[in-house]
């Protein structure tokens, strides 16, 4: 794992407000297992460099992921839902204010995302 610059104590007490959880990696990937309607969904999280990972379960199984760095005194942050396809393909689907009903995890990420950008406003990180 590599040596990152430690995130702001409100970032962190944010995320764990929300109900996410911080991946501790075990290596560059780790595999999150979620259940929907009696079926196990996998998704594969890849550790990204000075990047502290945090994910939520979303609207019928789905992931909501933000990876978060803190660079010159700044946070920074990518949101995404994960895709696992046929068990190879990964895909980051981003989050949509519209989603509509195929898709409502997407919804719900941009929702959770604006929260998050408004914390960091409002704490001026």
């Amino acid at each position: 794992m590599s040596e990152r610059p430690a995130l702001p104590g409100p970032v962190e007490d944010w995320f764990q407000g929300q109900g996410f959880t911080q991946v501790q990696f075990d290596g560059t990937t780790e595999r999150i297992s979620t259940f929907n309607m009696g079926h196990m969904l996998v998704y594969m999280l890849r550790e990204r460099p000075d990047h502290d990972t945090f994910y939520k379960e979303a609207t019928g199984g789905s992931l909501i992921v933000f990876e978060v760095s803190r660079k010159d005194g700044k946070v920074q942050y990518t949101g995404y839902c994960p895709l696992l396809l046929f068990g190879i393909w990964e895909r980051k689907v981003s989050f949509k204010a519209d989603a509509g009903l195929l898709a409502p995890y997407r919804k719900e990420g941009f929702e959770v995302a604006q929260r998050f950008k408004r914390m960091l406003e409002e704490q001026r990180l």
